[in-house]
């Protein structure tokens, strides 16, 4: 069972325990105001465009029908911005105010993750490391499946953290449906359940935490017998190219934090250090490792056994874990040298993400 850590002298960022979930709260609502803001300032590309063009002034039977004929489509998120979308009927603000709303709740669920990690006074370091990342606030604002989707792996990775923390049948069913929301928004979400059932089992949880996977996974079953056939005519009328060449690996680290080589490699090397230096027990941090190891094979060796081209988007759930490692890597240098490393990095996020904002 994961305990929390003692809190080092003069580590602590917002106080007592009570000051520290208010300062979350306003945390949470300020990042919301933020991505208020930008939202507006990017139009919809064309994938979003599609996503809505199969959600606004159509039933849902027929926006069910549009995502099953999708390679990998999947109808949570259909279905939730199809209500929620022509419920206010704007399809633009509407769409964004829903992506904003999943992003708010992914940030919510990764403090969440982190104080049950042990590092219950620490959360704003990977909170802002997360919110400044310039893949994370891309997705922040997208109306498309991967916000959701996102925020439903984080807030199953927390889950699992508090059902090994107190098992129990009441906890793992609230793990289970968390979960299988998540792979209804998104499929390579069965990729973090083979990340938490290689964790859990041989813990004390581990019989209600394989038991949970096992029903999630079996959940979707009815949705892929129904949307595989459709899925395969679409693949093989596409021709996609190989889901995998020698130059993938490059991109993985070009794309994977949206800031090119530098910013990704400087990611890896903080976390890197953090794993082996953070107070985090070692349980939480085999945790944050298998969430970002497991996936990254089991995506390449999905598309290439579907014959799906791959795209960085696909490994989102590796950045959360991410960023927990690395600010763990940065608390454990030197306060200098520490400080000129949070100020590159930062400027370097920002860069980043106003080209972003500027490009049309």
């Amino acid at each position: 069972m994961l305990q929390p850590r003692p809190a080092a002298a003069g580590t602590s960022v917002c106080g007592n325990g009570r000051l520290n979930k208010l300062s979350a709260k306003w945390f949470l609502a300020l990042y919301a105001c933020v991505l208020c803001c930008l939202a507006p300032l990017r139009p919809l590309w064309l994938d979003e465009v599609l996503q809505l063009s199969d959600c606004y002034h159509n039933s849902l039977w027929h926006t069910i029908d549009r995502v099953a004929h999708n390679p990998g489509g999947v109808p949570l998120t259909y279905v939730v911005q199809n209500i929620f979308v022509n419920a206010l009927g704007h399809p633009f603000y509407a769409a964004r105010l829903l992506a904003i709303l999943w992003a708010v709740g992914g940030m919510a669920s990764l403090i969440w993750l982190v104080r049950l990690l042990g590092v219950s006074s620490d959360w704003l370091w990977p909170a802002l490391a997360y919110a400044l990342l310039p893949i994370s606030l891309r997705y922040a604002i997208e109306a498309r499946q991967y916000g959701p989707a996102l925020a439903l792996g984080v807030c199953a990775t927390a889950l699992l953290l508090w059902l090994d923390q107190q098992p129990g049948w009441s906890r793992a069913v609230v793990y289970v449906f968390v979960l299988t929301l998540g792979i209804y928004s998104h499929p390579y979400i069965c990729f973090v359940t083979l990340a938490h059932m290689a964790w859990a089992y041989r813990r004390p949880a581990a019989r209600y935490v394989l038991t949970a996977c096992a029903i999630s996974v079996l959940l979707f079953v009815p949705w892929y017998l129904f949307a595989r056939s459709y899925w395969l005519e679409d693949v093989t009328r596409s021709s996609y190219p190989s889901s995998f060449a020698w130059k993938t690996p490059l991109m993985i680290l070009h794309e994977l934090s949206g800031g090119g080589y530098w910013l990704t490699g400087a990611m890896l090397a903080l976390a890197v250090y953090g794993y082996r230096r953070s107070q985090i027990p070692d349980s939480g941090k085999q945790l944050l490792l298998l969430c970002i190891l497991v996936p990254v094979p089991s995506v390449l060796v999905a598309n290439t056994l579907f014959r799906y081209f791959f795209a960085i988007r696909q490994l989102l759930f590796i950045v959360p874990p991410l960023c927990v490692l690395a600010t763990e890597g940065l608390r454990a240098i030197e306060n200098r040298a520490r400080l000129v490393i949070v100020i590159a990095l930062t400027i370097g996020a920002l860069v980043y993400d106003v080209r972003w904002f500027k490009l049309n």
